[in-house]
Formats: C-alpha cells, structure tokens, sequence
C-alpha cells in the first residue's frame, strides 16, 4: 500500500488507522485547544506567584519595638521558586502547542517532502511530553513546601503567644499560592493529556500489511 493509496482511502483504513489529512487536523485542533487553555492558566498562575513573591519580600515591620515579618512572609517564599520553575515548563508547554499547530499545518500541504516524518512528529511530542512532567513535578514540590507551611500556621494560631505577629496567621495570598499551584497542575496536566493522545494517534499510522502513512524519513 504506498503513501498515495494511504491517503485517498477513505474506505476500511480511516476508522482505523487516521489518513494524514485527519492527522493533520487532530494536530491543528488539539494544539489551538490546548494552546489557550495553557495560555490562560499560565498567565494567571505568573500573576499570583509574582504577587506572592513580592508580598514575601517586603520588609519586616515593628509591633510593641519588635520586628514583624509581612502577613505571607513566614516560610511560604520557600515554594515560590518551584512554582515559578513550574510556570515557566507551562509557558514552554503553550510553544509546543503551537508547534503542533505548525506540524498539523504541514500535514495538509499535498507535497510529500513538506510533510512531517514519523520521526520528526514523536520527537516534538515527545519533548512536550517532558516539559509537561518536569513542570508537573515543579508544581508538586512547591505544593508541598507551602502545604507544610500553611499546616504549621494553622497548627501556630491557637497559641495566643503568636497573637501580636500576623506572619503567624493563614493569609489570603497564602492561599493564592495554593490556587496558582492548581492553575499550573490542571494546565500542565491538560498537556500532558493532548500531548499522550496525540502520540497514540501518531504511532498507530501503520495500516496492517502497509508501510507507515508518516514516513519516517
């Protein structure tokens, strides 16, 4: 069966094994979808891990002659970094969708020497596909610390000795850093999900007895 045949055959292969114009649209759907979905969380988790780093560095301020660390200063600055680790994959992740944009757009172009090769198309999901875990596990570790963080506060409010120091107490930024982690975890994982599907939809291109609809030169 050659590329041609592939192609035009709409009959018993397209259910089946997906024809390279298929292809090419599920790569051009699933990247723009993706893409904004992505886009959106990420904007929004940078917005509040910024907020939430620059409340953390504020200066100390004095309560009865003693310095007072800032409301969200206590300890939640040690997650900040990992969730800013985690942004940035998730920004990275939305250039990866577009590109799937890009390889979908190829895919539909008639010239067999313009289309992606099997090799090439893995390869890019492949490299999404890690971007998206390293970002996931950045996410985790700085859910974590601020998790312990937030234990310990709450663990710490009922003791009045710690009642003159609002660093001591659960603030509403603090809880903002819970959400930016959310954010970026669901965004991540959205990529993690479009990226597997799309990596399934691409190895399986080979029709039985026929040679691969994405060649891999």
């Amino acid at each position: 069966m050659t590329r041609k045949d592939v192609v035009t055959n709409t009959g018993n292969s397209l259910p089946f094994f997906p024809t390279l114009r298929v292809l090419g649209y599920q790569f051009r759907l699933i990247g723009w979808g993706s893409l904004w979905v992505k886009l959106v969380l990420a904007v929004v988790s940078l917005v509040i891990v910024l907020f939430a780093s620059i409340n953390n560095n504020r200066p100390a301020t004095m309560v009865m002659g003693q310095p007072v660390a800032p409301p969200s200063g206590m300890g939640v600055g040690i997650g900040i970094p990992f969730l800013l680790g985690g942004v940035i994959c998730l920004f990275i992740s939305v250039y990866w969708s577009y590109r799937y944009t890009q390889l979908g757009h190829r895919f539909l172009v008639p010239t067999p020497k313009m289309q992606p090769s099997k090799a090439e198309t893995t390869q890019l999901v492949k490299l999404a596909l890690i971007t998206d875990l390293i970002g996931m596990l950045l996410m985790v570790l700085g859910g974590e610390s601020i998790g312990g963080v937030l234990f310990g506060k709450a663990l710490s409010q009922g003791n009045g000795a710690f009642i003159m120091d609002p660093s001591r107490f659960i603030q509403p930024s603090d809880l903002l850093t819970i959400l930016a982690c959310i954010h970026g975890i669901t965004g991540l994982f959205a990529g993690v999900a479009s990226t597997l599907w799309l990596l399934q939809r691409t190895v399986q291109q080979k029709p039985p007895g026929g040679s691969d609809i994405v060649g891999d030169g």
